[in-house]
């Protein structure tokens, strides 16, 4: 079932409040919400995990935006992983695609580390290789982008 971001504002202007992969695979669905200048919240949920972190991402967050890109411009299935981790290395998201099209994005999350009660999040979702114009142009609309991202709408 397909859900449209949700966005505010007008035309090619709008940002979106929140936006969101979801699996084809299962119930899982990996929700962005609540982008700030340097840190954004991320929710993992499903009927078997249900997670939700703030990210700390530095002066530009665009940065993850930017991994969608990439994925975005592959004309085809690629080999290898492609990956992004956040400064404190609490948060990462690492994209692979099987020669048939079916991109598997590990996500994996964790409290501070050394804590008394250290905890970690980790799980996989997949999505087809088609949808990944989409979803890049909605992460540029979120998290914003360089001008270079223009090509993907």
């Amino acid at each position: 079932m397909f859900r449209p971001p949700l966005a505010v504002g007008a035309g090619r202007d709008r940002s979106l409040v929140l936006f969101s992969i979801r699996s084809n695979s299962s119930d899982r669905e990996l929700v962005f919400l609540s982008a700030h200048a340097d840190y954004f919240t991320v929710e993992l949920k499903g009927s078997s995990v249900q997670a939700t972190h703030a990210v700390w991402a530095g002066p530009d967050t665009s940065a993850l935006a930017e991994l969608f890109l990439r994925l975005a411009v592959y004309e085809r299935p690629w080999s290898g992983d492609e990956r992004w981790e956040s400064i404190d290395g609490d948060f990462s998201l690492c994209a692979s695609c099987s020669p048939l099209g079916e991109v598997n994005f590990q996500v994996c999350f964790h409290g501070v580390q050394g804590a008394v009660e250290d905890w970690q999040v980790s799980a996989a979702l997949t999505t087809e290789f088609g949808q990944l114009p989409e979803i890049a142009a909605d992460a540029r609309r979120f998290f914003g982008g360089s001008s270079q991202d223009t090509t993907i709408d």
